[in-house]
């Protein structure tokens, strides 16, 4: 892995551990939920470094990675008008990787979700990355823009 790669990785990681959003203190609900975490904390927190605050692959990270991250507002237009939820999922969970989707350049989050501090479990790892793509489901670009 190239050594700026390796940066860029590192500044994610970083992020990821070293950062809680607000509530991330409160323990858990008995089953492992993290609901107080919202799609906007966590796009901004873990993803807009790369993909950019208004996630059109422009963040301050991007001209430092080998292939610049994806626009994250134009997924329902590439799809023929449907956001395709689902697959967003698995690729920003990254466990259970799509070929030629998301790539290596991409941490895998749900890895690191699990691990993050107040982590949750499974179903933890699946609200953080549904509230993730929640959020840009609400930033898709109309088909007639």
């Amino acid at each position: 892995m190239p050594a700026l790669l390796r940066w860029a990785f590192g500044v994610c990681a970083l992020a990821l551990f070293s950062y809680s959003p607000a509530g991330a203190q409160a323990p858990a609900s008995k089953e492992g939920t993290v609901s107080q975490f919202t799609g906007s904390d966590l796009y901004r927190n873990y993803c807009a470094a790369c993909h950019g605050a208004s996630a059109r692959g422009d963040g301050p990270l991007a001209e430092r990675l080998r292939k610049r991250p994806a626009d994250l507002t134009l997924f329902a237009r590439q799809n023929n008008g449907v956001f395709p939820a689902d697959t967003l999922r698995r690729i920003i969970d990254g466990r259970k990787p799509l070929p030629g989707h998301g790539g290596g350049d991409m941490p895998i989050w749900g890895d690191a979700f699990k691990s993050a501090q107040g982590g949750g479990g499974e179903l933890a790892v699946r609200e953080r990355i549904d509230a993730i793509v929640s959020h840009l489901e609400s930033w898709q670009v109309k088909a007639t823009q």
